[in-house]
């Protein structure tokens, strides 16, 4: 699908524009050349908002925005730590009568009194559904936000470019007053926003069984919405989900913003300028642009400047890839920089704009080999603290700090994580190990995870987090290839040098029907050779049994424990929300753990 139309100029590209094969720049429909956007958008601050969804996010690495109601005693102090941690803290006016007219203004200052976030409060939610005084939205918000497009007129899903009025954003209702219920129902939206290139708003208010004070409208499962991050993590380079605040700068950034070429570029240097003229006294409009470059000159290695600011950048498919900011300052990309695995050199136009939205750092890493831990894939962090020692190295304030022999990930919380692409020369068993340091009163651990292989390692605590110590763990199992490792931090306040991953390569197969093991009917096509993989069964004791979900590329889709004697019957239990498909079901109590192939119809 081709988001992006078509122009003539080489020196100068309008947000939205499809390269020619002569152009040389363009910026993104969406952020990380997705091919559409999704928000999840919470109504009346509901205590459950705070204590469920907030943590159920950063789980996935996701933002979403939550409407407050101000004289509702919402919980502050929750709300200013997720407001922290990226969230979206927007009004739901102050006491949600039948329509907000004269609470546009005070709303908004009552929240900015009590929440310290990016850009302030920009964004509202009408109780009721209302549409109150349309100028003093305009006056106080970049937008306003409905319930259903198709109740009032509109469309559930929008357009790229956003609704022709934007005191009329629209958002699908879910729960058991609304459209949306299943997991199902909310992919099935997402993937026709993917369709048609364009962008789908979700309107929950609290969770079934759930603490949710005021909230009690129309209950929405929580299952269903983490059914839906689940699988808009595994199609995280076609779907963007944030906040609605984000996605409405990107928005109008985008169509007022143009990218030209600077012809004075010193020698082994690009300079090019990004530009609008937005002017509001709402907001700054410097929301980060994703931008490409062709890749003209065949470098193999490239570092970028905004300003007096490093900005990332990286190579692949014959494009230069890195976000900016309009009227940021020129930006400078040299040929200098680190290292990279150069894509492809092809000068066609790509059938689609949809590229990578997490992409090496510094190309992909060897194994057996090294991975230093500040050089995370570009895109592919979660990081609650914005702390930064290393500006110049990283710009995007994932808490690097700098140690005697060089960088480190740190100011960590638990539930941070950090994305890795590594290339595996053989598969097999790898021993992994871990440098970290911790000033914590005792030690902590990180988990190393490749797939459905993952280790837990400790961080020692040797007093101070600037020494540092090794510690190993067990062996993970790695395919051959490309593939990612993801870090955790487990615990608060773990500094992480690199991780180590050393063996032979000998190969092993990822799931081994078990010996003496009664088979369950119906083998699953396996091999290349055309032989089957037989499920295992594991006959357990009737309780709770500890259940992890994995496509067939080794990616963790759903964790769960359920109540169950049988595989069968855990099997069951865990499908649940999944789409048609095969899947490795790995289950059983500690040390007793079990894998078989699966298939949901």
């Amino acid at each position: 699908m081709k988001n992006l139309s078509k122009v003539s100029l080489v020196a100068v590209v309008s947000a939205g524009c499809f390269l020619t094969s002569a152009q040389a720049q363009e910026i993104a429909t969406w952020a990380g050349f997705r091919t559409a956007a999704a928000n999840f958008t919470f109504d009346d601050g509901a205590p459950s908002h705070v204590s469920d969804a907030g943590p159920l996010f950063d789980k996935y690495g996701y933002k979403a925005t939550f409407n407050v109601v101000v004289n509702w005693n919402p919980n502050w102090s929750g709300f200013q730590n997720m407001a922290k941690n990226g969230h979206e803290i927007a009004s739901h006016s102050n006491t949600h009568g039948q329509n907000m007219s004269g609470e546009e203004a005070s709303s908004k200052q009552s929240i900015q009194s009590k929440i310290t976030q990016d850009y302030g409060c920009l964004v509202v939610a009408y109780p009721n559904c209302n549409v109150p005084n349309q100028a003093a939205v305009n006056q106080n918000y970049i937008a306003g936000r409905i319930c259903n497009g198709s109740w009032q007129g509109g469309s559930d899903i929008m357009g790229k470019n956003g609704p022709s009025d934007w005191t009329k954003v629209s958002a699908i209702m879910t729960g058991s007053e609304g459209s949306i219920k299943s997991t199902s129902d909310f992919t099935g939206q997402m993937q026709k926003a993917i369709q048609q290139g364009g962008w789908v708003a979700f309107l929950t208010h609290g969770f079934s069984g759930k603490n949710n004070g005021n909230a009690t409208y129309s209950p929405t499962d929580i299952s269903a919405i983490e059914g839906a991050l689940q699988w808009a993590k595994q199609n995280d380079s076609k779907i963007w989900v944030t906040t609605m605040r984000s996605t409405v700068m990107y928005i109008k950034e985008r169509n007022a913003s143009k990218i030209e070429a600077v012809s004075s570029a010193a020698a082994g240097t690009m300079a090019f300028k990004l530009t609008h003229n937005i002017a509001d006294n709402v907001s700054k409009y410097d929301y980060p642009l994703s931008i490409r470059v062709k890749n003209s000159n065949n470098w193999t290695k490239v570092s970028a400047m905004q300003g007096s600011k490093a900005i990332d950048a990286s190579i692949s498919d014959g494009y230069i890839y890195f976000d900016a900011v309009p009227n940021g300052g020129d930006i400078v990309l040299s040929s200098d920089g680190a290292a990279v695995t150069p894509g492809s050199s092809s000068s066609e136009t790509p059938a689609s704009s949809s590229s990578v939205s997490a992409t090496p750092f510094k190309g992909a890493i060897a194994v057996p080999g090294t991975v230093e831990a500040e050089n995370y894939d570009v895109n592919a962090f979660s990081h609650s603290n914005p702390e930064n020692e290393a500006p110049d190295y990283r710009s995007d304030n994932a808490g690097i700090v700098k140690g005697a022999s060089g960088y480190a990930v740190g100011y960590t919380t638990a539930g941070d994580y950090f994305e890795y692409t590594l290339d595996v020369k053989s598969a097999g068993k790898y021993k992994v190990a871990v440098n970290g340091a911790t000033g914590n009163a005792s030690a902590g651990t990180v988990t190393v995870a490749v797939g459905s292989s993952s280790t837990d390692v400790a961080v020692k605590n040797l007093g101070d987090w600037d020494t540092y110590s090794e510690s190993e763990g067990d062996e993970i199992q790695l395919a051959a290839g490309k593939q990612t490792l993801r870090l955790t931090i487990n615990d608060d306040n773990l500094n992480v040098d690199w991780i180590k991953l050393t063996g032979d390569g000998t190969a092993n197969p990822v799931v081994t029907p078990g010996e003496n093991q009664g088979q369950e009917s119906g083998n699953v096509p396996g091999g290349d050779d055309g032989t089957a993989i037989k499920p295992i069964r594991l006959e357990v004791a009737s309780g709770m049994v500890k259940c992890q979900v994995f496509d067939m590329n080794g990616q963790l889709v759903k964790s769960v424990n359920v109540a169950a004697g049988a595989t069968r019957e855990v099997w069951n239990r865990a499908q649940a929300g999944l789409s048609a498909g095969m899947y490795i079901m790995r289950y059983g109590q500690a040390g007793k753990a079990m894998q078989t192939v699966r298939v949901r119809k």
